[in-house]
């Protein structure tokens, strides 16, 4: 992909605590920064990904992860992390990660995360909410963000930023 196909993007520094002692970020903390990333998305969207799990409005967990590593990211780097969402099934929704040193071109690491929507206190996933699916297809084909009073059925208001 080129970063010109995805409509959201932040900025991250690579920290200290992140680093293998020759200062290359460490494999593992690419699934945080993929986390961070999503729930930044949501929060572009309009809503705090945590406070919607917590309210049991929306909640996801985790199917799979593949990252697939390009070039060392170094302490003290700014980072650009490009998200998009690529699918969204019946219960689950994907989502392309791809990372970036600030205003460069070269990839650092592309990521896919496949994640199902969860209902923590049944134990079982559920049909992603109609409003979900609305915001999250509406703001990839158009860039637009919806602003949530057109949105029905998810109290919206509890979980808004």
């Amino acid at each position: 992909m080129a970063k010109k196909d995805f409509r959201f993007h932040f900025r991250l520094r690579v920290r200290w605590p992140e680093c293998d002692a020759q200062g290359i970020a460490f494999n593992g903390v690419y699934l945080t920064w993929a986390e961070v990333a999503y729930s930044e998305y949501c929060r572009h969207l309009g809503f705090r990904l945590y406070k919607a799990a917590e309210l049991n409005a929306f909640d996801t967990v985790t199917v799979k992860i593949t990252i697939e590593y390009k070039a060392p990211a170094f302490v003290d780097e700014m980072m650009e992390i490009f998200v998009r969402n690529v699918q969204m099934g019946n219960s689950s929704l994907t989502l392309e990660f791809e990372l970036y040193r600030q205003d460069q071109e070269e990839l650092i690491a592309s990521i896919q995360g496949i994640y199902a929507t969860y209902d923590n206190q049944l134990r079982k996933t559920y049909p992603v909410p109609n409003e979900v699916r609305k915001l999250f297809t509406h703001f990839e084909r158009t860039g637009e963000v919806l602003v949530f009073p057109e949105l029905a059925g998810i109290e919206w208001d509890k979980i808004a930023s």
